[in-house]
């Protein structure tokens, strides 16, 4: 059992090692933007920020929260690790093939140049090759071991580095810059594989449709949560690319996704810290809600003062770095992003508060009621954007990304503080 300086310890040096693989993670990231900007202009870099939007918008129907479940599973019994391993990486695999070919078919029906649906048709596969990445974090989660997961982490990113470079120095098309992402994503996949069987597990693919049948029940309201939470986060940006725009702010569809994507970018990055943080907090609530619920109440406080301390300070030097953020990545030619960033970091800390509380949500066993305050927020924010976008483009959507997480943070509350009384009564 961990003592309390032991839990400290573990979450931090778990923090730390998503943060360091992040950190490269990130850098890829800049160096892609500043490449795309600077080799083939604004509006191809808004068609790259579309090729990587449709994935990230459909992988979340893939994750459908398994990982949260079967950390909570395995946390308890890790004689299962091997059993769920397999099931999970064949669910992950069939799904993600069926809900790529659903996008391909529906890309038909977008207004997009013939050349941007390719890009997009080739940057489906990161949809494949994230969801066989998050099912090996599976393995590291719950045992603690996010070191041999940065690992491979780093080892894909600066893969996808060198093909970045090695496709813009040679002029050709932007989607393959997208598709460099599918290579390294990849190459991580492989390296996790190898790392997971030196901690002495073997893959098996004997498919249980018991275990696939239960795995589906638990993690529904989990997969739903996380697919209203996703459309909070890019719809926005598909809006952006087909609706009619306020001619006052001279940019076409796709050079407004540019110019609302470079900031948002940034800020999707912010997020890391809390996602990086929890991911290391949540096995220790579990265990922890196993001894006692005074010892669960007191790690979930000391998360949630760390995280909304972070939240402020990042947000306040956000808001003081944005033109130099933004003059770094973009230049001159996304002067209208410092304000989209410093709206949507301004307030970072409800994004860094709502995350605690919703994982004291699952670890109390009350995810049924995290559909449903989701489902709420996207139909805000899918209603609002369609109202707003037409007159206020990128800016009314910077600040409706903000209202929706104070919709959730609101819904939230209300329901820990009643999953809490029904768990303790």
């Amino acid at each position: 059992m961990l003592k309390p300086s032991d839990t400290t310890v573990k979450i931090a040096s778990n923090t730390i090692y998503q943060v360091v693989g992040k950190v490269v993670s990130m850098s890829v990231t800049i160096l892609a933007t500043i490449l795309v900007v600077k080799a083939y202009g604004r509006e191809s870099y808004g068609e790259f920020n579309l090729m990587q939007t449709f994935p990230a918008l459909f992988f979340v129907i893939v994750d459908f929260g398994l990982n949260a479940i079967a950390t909570r599973e395995l946390a308890g019994d890790w004689s299962k690790a091997e059993k769920y391993l397999g099931n999970i990486l064949l669910l992950r695999t069939g799904l993600a093939l069926l809900v790529m070919l659903i996008t391909a078919v529906s890309l038909i029906f977008f207004p997009y140049s013939p050349s941007l649906k390719l890009g997009i048709y080739l940057s489906l596969f990161l949809i494949l090759t994230q969801a066989l990445y998050a099912t090996t974090n599976i393995i590291f989660q719950v045992r603690l071991r996010y070191d041999l997961s940065t690992i491979g982490y780093i080892t894909g990113s600066v893969l996808i580095l060198g093909l970045i470079l090695l496709v813009s120095n040679l002029k050709m098309p932007v989607m393959w810059v997208s598709f460099s992402y599918v290579l390294g994503g990849l190459a991580t996949f492989i390296i996790n594989i190898f790392f997971i069987k030196r901690l002495g597990l073997k893959i098996r693919f004997n498919y249980d449709k018991k275990l696939a049948k239960y795995l589906f029940q638990q993690t529904l309201p989990l997969g739903l949560m996380f697919i209203f939470s996703q459309i909070n986060f890019k719809v926005d940006s598909i809006f952006i690319s087909i609706l009619d725009l306020p001619e006052k702010y001279g940019l076409n569809n796709t050079e407004s996704v540019a110019v609302y994507g470079l900031p948002y970018k940034i800020f999707e990055v912010s997020l890391v810290i809390p996602t990086f943080f929890m991911n290391a907090a949540y096995p220790i609530f579990v265990r922890h809600m196993l001894e006692s619920k005074e010892r669960l109440k007191e790690t979930f406080f000391r998360v949630l003062v760390v995280l909304l301390t972070g939240g402020i300070i990042f947000g306040v030097l956000g808001i003081l770095l944005a033109p130099f953020a933004i003059r770094l990545l973009g230049g001159d030619s996304f002067v209208q992003s410092v304000l989209v960033l410093r709206i949507l970091v301004g307030g970072l800390v409800l994004f860094y508060v709502t995350q605690p509380i919703s994982w004291l949500i699952v670890t109390l066993g009350g995810q049924k009621y995290l559909p449903v305050i989701y489902l709420i927020s996207a139909i805000f924010n899918v209603s609002s954007n369609l109202l707003v976008i037409p007159f206020y483009s990128f800016y009314g959507s910077s600040v409706i990304t903000l209202a929706s997480e104070m919709i959730i943070l609101i819904l939230l509350t209300f329901f820990v503080l009643k999953v809490w009384r029904l768990k303790y009564a």
